[in-house]
C-alpha cells in the first residue's frame, strides 16, 4: 500500500486544487506564523505562563535556529495548568481582534482535541480543514502537558482509553464533517479508500453521541495538573504513551533562539528529540522530507 506521502504526490499531480506552496507564499506563511508567536509569547509571559516550542518547531530551534527550510507549522507546549489558563485569556480577548481559535469545550464543539490560536483574515487550507465548520486561517498548534500515572501498567491502561477516545473523535469527525477532498485523497488506493469508508460508517455509529462531547471527554480524561508524577503530552505526535518523561525532561523550560526571538524549549531536548526522530541534528534525504500541499492560500484577505 502506497503511503500518505506518495499518495499526495500523485493527488497533486492530478489535480488543480491541491498544490504546494510557492516560495513567496511560504515566506509569508513563516512571517505570520512568528508573528503570531510572539503576540501569544508576549501574552504568556505578561501573566507569568510557561510556553514551549515543541515537535518540528523545537528541532528547528535546535537545528537550524529557525524555521526546517522545508517545513511550515508551528508547534507550542504548556503545562496543563498554564495551558487552561491560556484558553481563559483567549476567551476573554486578551490576543486582541486579530485571533480567534478552537478548543474542546463544554458547549460547543471543536475540531481538534487540543488548542488551535488562529490569524484572522488569513486562508490555510489542507485536505483535513476544508470544512468551513471551523476556522481555516494560518494556525499554531498548542498542546498540554498533562501528568500521567506512575506505573506502566496504569500509563497502558490509561493511554488504552485515552486513545480510543481520540479515535472515536476522529471517527465522527469524518462523519459529521465531511470533506470531499479527504474523500478523493483516500480513493487514490483502494486500501485507503475501503478503510475510509469503514471510519466514515463507524463514524455515524458513534455520531449518535455529538463530536463535541467525544473531544471533551477525552481532554477531561486526560488533563492532570499534578507535579509529582511524570509528564507527557497526550495529544501530541505519539499520542499518550508516546512522550512520557519523568517532569525534569519539560521543566523548568530552556531557552534557545528561532528566527532571531528568544524561545522557551523543554529542559531536556535531547531526550524529547531523540524520542521524536532519533538522530536529530543528521538532516533527512530530500525524498524522505515532510511535504505540506494546501487547497487554499492567502497570508492576509
Amino acid at each position: 500500500m502506497k503511503s500518505d506521502f506518495e499518495l499526495m504526490n500523485e493527488l497533486a499531480k492530478r489535480t488543480a486544487y491541491l498544490r504546494e506552496l510557492t516560495e513567496a507564499e511560504g515566506k509569508a506563511l513563516k512571517k505570520t506564523l512568528l508573528d503570531m508567536y510572539v503576540d501569544i509569547a508576549r501574552l504568556c509571559e505578561a501573566h507569568n505562563l510557561t510556553v514551549m516550542l515543541c515537535g518540528g518547531s523545537c528541532l528547528g530551534a535546535i537545528r537550524h535556529k529557525g524555521f526546517i527550510p522545508w517545513d511550515d507549522d508551528f508547534d507550542l507546549l504548556m503545562p496543563r495548568r498554564d495551558y487552561e489558563q491560556l484558553i481563559t485569556l483567549l476567551g476573554q480577548g486578551a490576543l486582541g481582534e486579530n485571533y480567534e481559535y478552537n478548543t474542546p469545550n463544554a458547549k460547543t464543539d471543536a475540531k481538534n482535541v487540543f488548542l488551535k490560536i488562529y490569524r484572522k483574515n488569513t486562508l490555510n487550507v489542507d485536505i483535513y480543514s476544508d470544512n468551513p465548520t471551523f476556522p481555516r486561517g494560518i494556525s499554531i498548534d498548542v498542546f498540554a502537558l498533562d501528568a500521567v500515572p506512575f506505573t506502566r501498567f496504569g500509563q497502558a491502561v490509561k493511554g488504552l482509553i485515552a486513545n480510543g477516545l481520540q479515535f472515536i473523535s476522529i471517527l465522527v469527525l469524518y462523519a459529521k464533517y465531511p470533506s470531499e477532498h479527504l474523500k478523493e485523497f483516500m480513493s487514490l488506493d483502494k486500501n485507503m479508500r475501503r478503510r475510509y469508508r469503514i471510519k466514515c460508517m463507524l463514524g455515524k455509529v458513534f455520531g449518535i453521541i455529538p463530536h463535541r462531547k467525544w473531544v471533551w471527554w477525552f481532554d477531561r480524561f486526560v488533563a492532570s495538573e499534578r507535579d509529582d508524577r511524570p509528564w507527557g503530552i497526550p495529544t501530541g505526535r505519539k499520542y499518550y504513551n508516546g512522550e512520557i518523561f519523568p517532569r525534569e525532561v519539560y521543566m523548568p523550560a530552556g531557552e534557545a533562539e528561532f528566527e532571531g526571538v528568544k524561545v522557551h524549549i523543554p529542559n531536556q531536548y535531547d531526550p524529547y528529540l531523540r524520542n521524536l526522530y532519533k538522530d536529530y541534528m543528521q538532516l533527512p534525504p530530500v525524498d524522505k522530507r515532510e511535504r505540506h500541499f494546501i487547497v487554499e492560500f492567502k497570508a492576509e484577505i
